[in-house]
């Protein structure tokens, strides 16, 4: 099943990449770009804040994909590189949800803490 599954990815990949007549460069710098509109903001709210939850973290990613996919679509990547407001609204997304929802797990926090302590103190 796995190695249908591969096949089939392949098979889409090629057929969304030949038409296009982009250089190899551009696809990677697009794929990069995804990677980090999507995963860059949850990597840093998650390090430097105690509220982020499951929910902000999924709604940002969500978010950051959305905004670089749309952005890439439109033709606006000539004017600004489709990372920068992707980056800008899973940030804004995930601020705002952390605002609203906040982090509830007890185990997460006090993880979280015990990190926070560990780095600080050096134990």
């Amino acid at each position: 099943m796995g190695r249908i599954c591969v096949i089939i990815i392949s098979v889409i990949a090629l057929v969304l990449a030949l038409p296009r007549g982009e250089t190899i460069l551009k696809i990677v710098r697009y794929a990069w770009g995804g990677f980090g509109a999507a995963f860059g903001p949850l990597v840093i709210f998650s390090l430097f804040s105690r509220k982020t939850s499951w929910q902000s973290a999924l709604a940002g990613m969500v978010t950051g994909t959305v905004v670089l996919v749309v952005w890439k679509q439109v033709g606006l990547s000539d004017t600004m590189y489709e990372i920068v407001p992707g980056f800008v609204a899973n940030c804004v997304t995930i601020f705002i949800l952390n605002r609203i929802i906040g982090q509830k797990n007890q185990k997460v926090l006090r993880q979280y803490e015990e990190v926070v302590k560990a780095i600080t103190t050096g134990k």
